[in-house]
């Protein structure tokens, strides 16, 4: 028999190579070089390899155990001394809070200061954190500092480029032509500190114990369900958020340029010109707009008569909006408030992880009820890289972050 964990280790550790590969890329806001397109459609074949291996190995074990898929005990020496998955050390967390294979998850909790439960491992936090584009509009296109091992909580400080007053739209960078001979002037970009200091947020989910001992089913329920709630959250806070006890949000940064509507509680073609004209081009923008004005974008037409809007309906509404992706938010303003539609350049948006994710699971306050409470919760930051919008040479503003904003009286 192969050792699963060890494999599964091999597993997690391509997967993680494969998605440092495509974070770099992202960061660098271009696409794959020609070594590492290779790289990754090797490390690709190589993880479904993998992949097949453990379905084969586990159909083995389960089948030395005579098909009962009963478990080994501890004292065995092919007993496995990891969990399979996110769902079964929930129910292990809930039904046997004791069992062997939690202690270093709770050693682990203990040594960040969590309030309590246990240090979710990082193959299957991962899951929930791995957030695809289509789900959240600001963490899969932001820049994201990880966790540091030591101190996973701590703050740390950034320089971030100061728009200030005498800067310029590139941090106060002066370009100078010099001539043969010439003296070279004296140039210096400015800069700020930036600090982001991890904040706990916690999810909670109620869960009857009948299903809570199914485990694949817990796995399943509970990873799709956190995985959507966190995307919506952070969304919420990375762009909306005060910065109290939370993120501060994009949309009401300094940095960000309001763009009055033409019309109270309408959206015109014209507004959507006017927000991308503020936009600062070049970089990877994105829609993020209300649900309560699709009715609008659905009809909205140009001066020639022409939709300027038709999404993949079957596909989620999907689709762009004057060639740039738009999602719709369940967070966004209604219909004729700020910020009801914005653009965004989530490039220059930091995000920074802490500790987690810790999960506990409590039965105590629905007993009767024969129902427990799951909560997951972690720490993370996040703030405007840029603290004004930019000033082009001949006086014109534009940011990364534009919102369309009410009429001027």
């Amino acid at each position: 028999m192969k050792n699963l964990i060890e494999l599964r280790k091999k597993l997690a550790a391509k997967k993680e190579e494969m998605r440092s590969l495509i974070v770099l890329a992202q960061t660098e806001k271009r696409g794959f070089t020609d070594d590492e397109e290779t790289n990754f459609t090797t490390m690709e074949a190589e993880s479904r390899s993998l992949e097949d291996e453990i379905k084969l190995e586990e159909r083995a074990q389960q089948f030395a155990m005579g098909g009962s898929g009963a478990k080994h005990t501890p004292d065995d020496p092919a007993h496995e001394s990891e969990f399979r998955s996110l769902g079964e050390l929930i129910s292990c967390y809930r039904s046997d809070p004791y069992d062997p294979r939690l202690k270093e998850y709770r050693e682990m909790a203990a040594g960040t200061k969590a309030s309590g439960g246990v240090f979710v491992p990082p193959k299957f936090s991962a899951q929930l954190f791995e957030i695809t584009p289509e789900e959240a509009v600001v963490r899969p296109r932001a820049l994201v500092i990880p966790a540091d091992e030591n101190a996973p909580d701590s703050s740390t400080t950034f320089p971030a480029l100061d728009q200030g007053a005498g800067s310029n739209m590139y941090g106060g960078v002066e370009v100078n032509w010099i001539g043969e001979g010439d003296e070279k002037p004296e140039t210096s970009a400015k800069f700020r500190d930036l600090t982001l200091t991890p904040h706990e947020v916690a999810a909670h989910i109620v869960v009857t114990d009948k299903l809570l001992r199914n485990a694949p089913a817990v796995n399943t329920i509970i990873t799709k369900l956190f995985r959507g709630a966190i995307a919506a959250a952070e969304d919420d806070a990375f762009l909306y958020g005060n910065g109290v006890g939370k993120p501060s949000g994009a949309m009401v940064s300094p940095a960000s340029i309001t763009v009055p509507r033409k019309t109270a509680n309408l959206i015109t073609y014209p507004d959507v010109v006017a927000l991308i004209a503020q936009a600062k081009l070049g970089g990877a923008l994105i829609w993020a707009a209300s649900q309560s004005i699709l009715p609008q974008l659905l009809t909205m037409k140009d001066e020639a008569g022409n939709l300027i809007f038709q999404p993949n309906v079957a596909d989620k509404m999907t689709g762009t909006l004057l060639g740039y992706p738009i999602r719709f938010k369940e967070n966004a303003p209604i219909l004729g408030a700020t910020g009801d539609l914005v653009l965004g350049d989530m490039g220059y948006y930091l995000i920074k992880d802490g500790s987690g994710i810790f999960i506990q699971a409590s039965e105590h306050p629905l007993f009767k009820q024969n129902k427990t409470i799951i909560k997951a919760f972690w720490n993370v930051d996040g703030k405007p890289w840029v603290n004004g919008p930019f000033e082009m040479e001949n006086g014109y503003q534009v940011s990364p972050f534009i919102k369309l904003g009410v009429p001027t009286p």
